[in-house]
């Protein structure tokens, strides 16, 4: 049996009726098999010795009832399995959409593009892992309209507690009902994730903003490293000081220089100080990334757990093969269908992510499958973002 079917049973054994089951699972052979976009037309047509038809197939994402929830517990069980988890990574997304009726859509200024666009903005927890970058969480953005104009909201089937707080414009990553959810609530029920560290490179150019997501991190009890803008205020002195110091990263890593204990090639320099961040109890760690052809040159700040585990997944997500690996898994998911969705509903949507990180999985970690994980299209770009400074705006 081919390992997608196995997959596929794998999966989707939770959902309740055999024909979710079944086209679900045609579905994803779909995204999996069908060149170009991956629209139901083109997946129906694709799939045809499955039987599949393309209302049934849009039937099975826009007005099915299954739970997306277990089947993502399921996926981030099979990934933990098919290769050891590293880190918990908080990836922004930027999906370009065409009109307004899409759950979420709106006008943005996208840095990577230098234009403003309309599309949906999403969060992916991703597991980091040695064969690549597999997203088993999503969540969507609802600024304006689509948390605080109730008809819409009922019409885009947009529950209450999925609803952004009204007039917030911050990243997703720093937002409490995007990424520090996500991520608690990925560590307690993936077993694959459990005690591993969460890498947000979470630059938004509020300080604040990152002083909240780490207190936010800390608070759940959650290993952490987020990547901090260099105004973000610290503290510095001797345990139990009760006058410590006030700068910021900038201005101690600027008093340190590229002399701190390196790490990670001496790219990454570690402050031989533990500091502490206002709202948070524990002492953390201080990292600066260093221009290797600039070594006067700070890049990046990060505050982060000094345990060792935390530690090394830095250094793992900051190297050339993780760099890469994530760019791959993102062209990969575009090319399983992620910029593919048709429909406009909330639930529709996230059926839509489960099943085209399911594809995408199936293609970094499904054994030979690794080989040919480069998507079969070069699409328009989907803006996807490991750094999210990129939507601070």
């Amino acid at each position: 049996m081919p390992t997608a079917d196995l997959l596929a049973r794998r999966l989707f054994h939770c959902l309740p009726r055999t024909d979710q089951r079944r086209w679900a699972g045609a579905y994803l052979s779909g995204l999996l098999g069908t060149p170009g976009k991956k629209s139901v037309r083109n997946m129906a047509r694709s799939t045809a010795a499955l039987g599949a038809a393309s209302q049934s197939l849009h039937q099975v994402v826009n007005a099915s009832t299954w739970d997306w929830n277990p089947v993502r517990r399921e996926l981030a069980a099979w990934c933990g399995e098919q290769a050891g988890v590293r880190a918990l990574r908080m990836v922004p997304v930027v999906i370009p959409k065409r009109g307004q009726c899409s759950a979420g859509v709106h006008r943005r200024f996208d840095p990577a593009g230098g234009r403003t666009l309309s599309c949906q903005l999403a969060l992916g927890l991703f597991l980091v892992t040695d064969h690549g970058s597999v997203p088993v969480d999503w969540r969507l953005f609802l600024p304006g309209r689509w948390s605080e104009d109730d008809e819409l909201c009922e019409r885009a089937r947009i529950p209450a507690a999925a609803r952004t707080a009204p007039g917030a414009r911050t990243a997703p990553a720093t937002h409490p009902g995007l990424g520090l959810d996500q991520a608690a609530e990925a560590a307690a029920a993936h077993a694959a994730a459990a005690g591993v560290p969460v890498v947000a490179e979470a630059d938004t150019e509020a300080p604040a903003d990152a002083v909240r997501l780490i207190a936010g991190l800390a608070g759940r009890s959650l290993g952490f490293a987020v990547s901090v803008p260099p105004g973000t205020p610290v503290l510095c002195g001797p345990p139990g000081d009760r006058a410590p110091h006030t700068t910021t990263v900038a201005r101690l890593a600027a008093r340190l220089g590229p002399a701190a204990s390196p790490l990670a090639g001496g790219r990454l320099r570690r402050a031989p100080a533990l500091i502490r961040v206002p709202g948070v109890a524990r002492p953390l760690a201080l990292l600066t990334e260093w221009d290797p052809a600039a070594p006067d040159r700070p890049v990046r700040h990060w505050v982060a757990d000094p345990d060792g585990r935390t530690l090394a997944a830095v250094r793992f997500s900051l190297s050339a093969t993780a760099s890469m690996s994530l760019a791959t898994s993102m062209e990969v998911l575009e090319g399983c269908g992620l910029l593919d969705f048709e429909g406009r509903s909330f639930p529709g949507w996230h059926r839509h992510m489960t099943l085209v990180s399911a594809a995408a999985a199936h293609r970094l970690l499904g054994g030979p499958q690794r080989a040919a994980a480069r998507p079969d299209r070069a699409r328009a770009h989907a803006h996807a973002h490991a750094h999210a400074h990129a939507f601070s705006g």
